[in-house]
């Protein structure tokens, strides 16, 4: 069991994240676009063992409101092992797909 994971994530850039076991740290960012908005929001929490990532989007434009969520689990081991970004220099996790969900607004309206 580890205490602490640090791992790579993109945000406007790479950004070097620090969790201690048993922490959960937020991040939260939107806001107008020119055709509406759009918001997304991660949560990522550390057991020791796995970092988990709960992410969150909504958006709105031209075609509707649709809202996206879902989950993705990396083991400690593994946090440099996923997609190689060349223009920074780093590694992110190899993140492994959990449940996930949409809601098409615009969809639901027309019967879909």
């Amino acid at each position: 069991m580890k205490q602490q994971a640090r791992f790579w994530h993109y945000h406007n850039g790479a950004v070097r994240l620090k969790i201690n076991a048993g922490q959960t740290i937020h991040h939260s960012h939107g806001g107008a676009t020119d055709e509406g908005y759009s918001w997304e929001a991660v949560a990522y929490s550390f057991d020791g063992e796995t970092v988990t990532c709960e992410w969150a989007t909504q958006s709105r434009d031209c075609d509707g409101r649709m809202d996206r969520n879902g989950v993705t689990h990396c083991p400690a081991d593994q946090l440099a092992a996923g997609y190689r970004d060349d223009e920074f220099g780093v590694t992110y996790p190899a993140w492994q797909q959990g449940e996930s969900g949409q809601r098409d607004y615009s969809a639901e309206a027309m019967g879909y």
